[in-house]
């Protein structure tokens, strides 16, 4: 008669538990330049507002600080609450000459209705768009004026003015330097961003 070896059943058990459990913090941390020993696997948290390029989800309890982590190179904005991921959207980024800096920054300013002061179009009386892509300190037609590009639901993250906003995406680098989100994740990243909170870019 041969007798279970319940320890080593146990074992075996929480360890399996404890690799597939989630752990995101690890990302943020890496992205602060801190490691840990041990990483567990991660588990994709579901999505309950899925949009088709971003998510949003926030388990009740959760609360602490809020960081988002930008990937140029993947064109995705990772959303953390108290080190858990909870939204990630697509992104553009700034396209060749236009590049987004890289760095950790803080959210400085909120605008909802934000327009820019750099870039733009030339638009006559009626409002038709006599040039459609403008940058100010160009020389505007006869009879035109200035109208500055919307950045709605905007996020100022340097005093240079680089901005997480509404935009057209394409999930590759197009804008002028700014962090582009779809409308609904850029809604939803906006309502629940406070003043202050970390931007990490890379």
């Amino acid at each position: 008669m041969h007798r279970m070896k319940y320890p080593r059943l146990i074992y075996i058990m929480l360890f399996s538990l404890l690799a597939n459990s989630c752990n995101t913090q690890n990302e943020v941390a890496d992205a602060l330049g801190m490691g840990y020993a041990f990483r567990p696997k991660k588990l994709f948290i579901p999505a309950k507002d899925a949009v088709s390029n971003g998510y949003w989800d926030v388990p009740e309890g959760v609360h602490g600080e809020h960081v988002i982590v930008v990937d140029t190179r993947l064109q995705q904005a990772k959303y953390y609450i108290g080190g858990r991921q909870v939204g990630l959207s697509d992104i553009s980024s700034g396209r060749a000459g236009h590049g987004t800096p890289q760095g950790t920054f803080s959210v400085i300013a909120k605008d909802i209705d934000h327009k820019s002061s750099s870039y733009g179009s030339i638009v006559d009386a009626a409002g038709n768009t006599l040039v459609e892509e403008y940058t100010v300190g160009s020389p505007i037609p006869k009879g035109g004026r200035y109208k500055g590009a919307e950045m709605n639901f905007g996020l100022q993250i340097t005093s240079s003015g680089i901005w997480m906003h509404e935009g057209i995406v394409t999930s590759a680098p197009e804008s002028h330097g700014c962090i582009r989100l779809p409308r609904k994740m850029a809604k939803i990243f906006f309502e629940n961003t406070p003043v202050g909170s970390k931007v990490i870019i890379k």
